[in-house]
């Protein structure tokens, strides 16, 4: 059986008598990318319809994401729609010129014919020196900047920072929640209490001039956040993730 490839870290869930903590799932820009889609208002409304709308071919990939358990969703969609494909080919030898593949181009496919009549360490020693030149093949994956990185149904759209991600959606999810909070709170606050500039804390030391600097840069990183988070979940519908902002 082959055994199934991610271009990125997978999710880690462990067995079902030992599960792995909830950081080993948000470890993956997987999960990630469930956790934005989920914020999706068009994606729900489709969820909410039974699949039904503009985003009915997402959903038929995708499936409803308003449980909020990542692992049952991850074994349903997630793991079929981020592996890459096992390719197409195999390693063999050609029998015939009927063999031969129309689509096989000098830039993915090496063919030589290797008379056996050469000694064997002389082809060794060819193999090795044709290999060094044409295989352009390293160690770990490509960057995802590559045309030919994934070929995952869905591929990242680029190197992803889970951290990064992490904070942006913390950021979203308390925004939304001041909006329609009793007791509003000011872009400087949120920040404080998601220690997202840590340090720019206030402190009761600081000299007016001081609080009102840090004041100033935790603001502009919640706003900041909360425009890129924004951007990223409005992609998602797009099957696109995480999107460049």
């Amino acid at each position: 059986m082959m055994r199934t490839v991610f271009k990125a870290q997978h999710p880690l869930f462990g067995r079902a008598n030992n599960r792995q903590p909830l950081r080993k799932q948000q470890d993956s820009p997987y999960y990630w990318w469930w956790a934005f889609l989920r914020r999706n208002r068009r994606y729900l409304a489709c969820c909410e319809g039974d699949g039904k709308g503009e985003l009915e071919a997402l959903y038929k990939d995708f499936g409803d994401v308003r449980d909020a358990d990542f692992r049952l969703w991850w074994n349903a969609h997630g793991s079929a729609l981020f592996s890459e494909q096992p390719p197409n080919y195999i390693l063999k030898e050609l029998t015939s010129k009927d063999d031969w593949a129309a689509e096989w181009t000098a830039d993915t496919m090496l063919v030589v014919a290797v008379p056996l009549t050469i000694p064997k360490n002389q082809i060794g020693k060819f193999f090795n020196r044709l290999l060094k030149t044409r295989h352009k093949g390293q160690r770990g994956r490509k960057a995802l900047s590559d045309g030919d990185a994934s070929t995952a149904r869905y591929p990242l759209n680029r190197n992803v920072n889970v951290a990064a991600l992490k904070k942006q959606l913390a950021v979203y999810d308390a925004y939304l929640a001041n909006e329609t909070a009793e007791r509003k709170q000011t872009l400087a606050q949120i920040g404080a209490a998601l220690e997202l500039v840590p340090h720019h804390m206030p402190n009761p030391k600081d000299s007016p001039t001081t609080a009102a600097d840090k004041r100033r840069i935790v603001s502009a990183t919640v706003s900041r956040y909360y425009k890129q988070a924004s951007i990223i979940i409005e992609a998602t519908a797009d099957g696109v993730f995480p999107a460049k902002c």
